[in-house]
C-alpha cells in the first residue's frame, strides 16, 4: 500500500520574507513531521539563469508533485500563495490538485493582494482569483482584516480561515537594552513605510538626541543610505543589513522600541517576535496588525503615512519610562495568550484533521 502524506507547497524555506519565516517554524516545531508533511518549493531567491533558471525550478516541481501523486496517497495539499509570479505558479497547481481530487488549502500570505487583485487584474484575471479560491477545500487569511475581504469574494465565505501567524518564543535577557534604540526589520522600501519612518526620525531627534534608528533588511540600501545622508542622519542611522538567527536576536535584545509603519501588510511576523521579545510597539494600522496590537495596550498605532503621529509617538515612548514598560508586558503576555505555536499550531492541525475525515 502506497504511504499517505500531505504536501506543503510554497516559496523556498531557507529564503528570505515573511513566508519562509512561517514555514521554518513549522519546520522547527515539528509541525511538518507530525502531519506527514512533503515540503516542494515552487520558487527560490538563489536562481541563478533569471527567468530561464527560475522555469526550470519550477518545472522541476511539477515534476516532484507529480512524483508524490503517483507514488504516495496524498491526503491533502497546502498552498501557501502570495500575489503576482506566486499567484501565477500557485493558481495552477490548485488546479492540478483538484485534478487528482486532492483536498486543498490555500494560505494567503501577500501583503498586496488586494491591490493585485483590484488595480493590476483586470475581469476575467479577476474572475480567475476568484475561482481559485472557491476551488480550495479551505481558504487561511492571516487576520480579520483580510478574513473580511476573502469572504466578500468567495462563493462560500464559510470555508474561510483566520490562522494567525506563529514565531519562537524569545526569552531575551532586557538587561542589554540601548536606551533610544529605535528598531525597524524588514525589506526596505515605500510599502514597509521606510521613507516616512526615517522623516519623521527627523523630528524624534529634534526631541530626543540620543535616539538611533537601527534599519534591517534588504531592499534598496543605496537609495536608503544616500537618503539619510541628504538629511543629515548618517550618525544616528545603521543600516544592519538583512538579519536572522543570532543577529536579529541581538538586535532585539538591544532595542529600546520596534517599529513598522506600513501601507500594506499581511500579518507581519517582525511584530510577533517583536511583542515575544517584551518590545513596545509603534506600528500603522495596515493589514493584521491590528490584530495583534491595540492601541493604548501593546503599542501604539498610527494611520500609514501620518508622519508627525509616527514622530510623536516614538518620542512619547522614548521619554516615558512607565509607559514603554507597561506596553512591553503586555505585549509580552498577548504573545503568550495568542501567537505562540502552542496556541497556534493546533488550530492549524484541526483543519487538517476536518479535512482528512
Amino acid at each position: 500500500m502506497r504511504k499517505k502524506v500531505n504536501l506543503t507547497i510554497a516559496t523556498d524555506i531557507k529564503g528570505k520574507g515573511g513566508i519562509s519565516t512561517v514555514l521554518t517554524v513549522y519546520e522547527k516545531f515539528g509541525f511538518f513531521d507530525d502531519n506527514a508533511v512533503k515540503f516542494i518549493a515552487t520558487h527560490t531567491n538563489n536562481i541563478i539563469f533569471g527567468n530561464v533558471g527560475a522555469f526550470i525550478f519550477y518545472a522541476f516541481a511539477l515534476i516532484r508533485i507529480l512524483y508524490c501523486f503517483v507514488f504516495f496517497r496524498i491526503g491533502l495539499v497546502h498552498i501557501h500563495l502570495a500575489s503576482r509570479g506566486s499567484y501565477l505558479r500557485k493558481s495552477f497547481i490548485v488546479r492540478f490538485a483538484k485534478f487528482f481530487k486532492a483536498k486543498v488549502i490555500v494560505h494567503l500570505h501577500g501583503a498586496e493582494f488586494r491591490q493585485f487583485y483590484s488595480n493590476e487584474c483586470d475581469e476575467a484575471k479577476r474572475k480567475h482569483i476568484r475561482k481559485t479560491f472557491d476551488m480550495a477545500d479551505v481558504v487561511i487569511v492571516l487576520s480579520t482584516q483580510w478574513h473580511a475581504w476573502i469572504t466578500s469574494i468567495m462563493k462560500e465565505p464559510s470555508r474561510a480561515h483566520v490562522v494567525y501567524n506563529a514565531v519562537p518564543k524569545l526569552s531575551l535577557s532586557r538587561d542589554n537594552v540601548e536606551s533610544g534604540n529605535i528598531l525597524f526589520l524588514g525589506r526596505l522600501g515605500k510599502r514597509k513605510g521606510v521613507d516616512d519612518l526615517i522623516n519623521a526620525f527627523v523630528l524624534v531627534r529634534e526631541k530626543v538626541s540620543h535616539a538611533k534608528l537601527l534599519l534591517g533588511g534588504d531592499g534598496d540600501i543605496s537609495y536608503y543610505k544616500s537618503f539619510v545622508e541628504q538629511l543629515g542622519l548618517q550618525e544616528s542611522v545603521e543600516f544592519l543589513g538583512w538579519v536572522s538567527g543570532d543577529q536579529k536576536l541581538n538586535c532585539l535584545s538591544k532595542a529600546d522600541i520596534y517599529t513598522l509603519p506600513s501601507y500594506n501588510e499581511g500579518f507581519p511576523m517582525g511584530v510577533l517576535e517583536a511583542m515575544s521579545a517584551h518590545l513596545p510597539i509603534v506600528a500603522s494600522k495596515a493589514g493584521g496588525i491590528p490584530d495583534a496590537i491595540t492601541s493604548g495596550e501593546e503599542g501604539v498605532l498610527i494611520d500609514a503615512g501620518d508622519m508627525p503621529a509616527l514622530a510623536e509617538a516614538l518620542v512619547d515612548l522614548l521619554t516615558d519610562v512607565e509607559k514603554k514598560q507597561h506596553f512591553a508586558e503586555r505585549a509580552s503576555a498577548k504573545y503568550n495568550n495568542s501567537f505562540s505555536p502552542d496556541v497556534i499550531f493546533p488550530q492549524l492541525g484541526q483543519i487538517y484533521a476536518d479535512l482528512l475525515k
